[in-house]
């Protein structure tokens, strides 16, 4: 059973997070985000990144994944926390059965955050791997052309709907074929690029629509 940690200082809203997950996972209290989490997820209330812009640091050194949750909070917070290594986010006002979905997303690994911010996340992250100068050589991308010649067509159907930001629902209705095939797909998409998750795929195919774009 997977270990949840909570950090809030709003007893309402630590009560109805831990009624929600109680009954599927080992929940308690994180009270100091600055020490070492041993724990699955956490459950980030985003007031203590208003009050502490310092503790966005946290999310990137930690085994943990961060799902931050707010009140309407402004979409560019919600990319920056992405940017910054959180694992999603989601609104207070979102039903309890989305944040539930919400957790059980981001501890399989993947992303939580609306479809429209998707690109958005992307082209952040694809420009600070720039600016670091960690984008993939020529040598790395060619290596991945390569690679993706080893993509079926209904895989590679699957990783250009990714890369539009599609969830797996979507991308089972679209293309006429069940949720589970849809997994099968990502799965063999992943092993085929050795990337990690469905965000790391995004940004590799960016990566590489970019470098086509300049060259000869």
């Amino acid at each position: 059973m997977a270990n949840i940690l909570i950090y809030s200082n709003n007893p309402h809203l630590t009560a109805q997070w831990t009624h929600a997950l109680i009954g599927d996972y080992n929940v308690s209290m994180l009270h100091n985000a600055h020490c070492q989490i041993d724990a699955d997820a956490v459950l980030f209330d985003s007031r203590k990144l208003d009050e502490d812009a310092s503790l966005l640091s946290i999310f990137m050194n930690q085994n943990a994944r961060f799902l931050v949750i707010g009140s309407n909070w402004p979409e560019q917070k919600q990319i920056e926390v992405l940017v910054r290594g959180a694992a999603g986010y989601c609104d207070e006002s979102e039903p309890i059965e989305l944040l539930k979905k919400a957790v059980e997303s981001i501890l399989k690994g993947d992303i939580w955050i609306r479809r429209s911010l998707v690109p958005k996340v992307i082209g952040m992250l694809v420009s600070a791997r720039q600016f670091h100068g960690t984008t993939a050589k020529t040598t790395d991308v060619e290596e991945m052309l390569d690679m993706l010649d080893s993509l079926s067509v209904r895989e590679m159907e699957v990783a250009d709907m990714i890369r539009k930001g599609e969830n797996n629902k979507r991308i089972a209705l679209t293309m006429n074929i069940s949720e589970r095939t849809v997994k099968a797909h990502l799965s063999s998409i992943f092993r085929k690029l050795n990337v990690a998750d469905r965000l790391h795929l995004a940004i590799l195919l960016k990566e590489i629509d970019q470098y086509r774009k300049v060259m000869p």
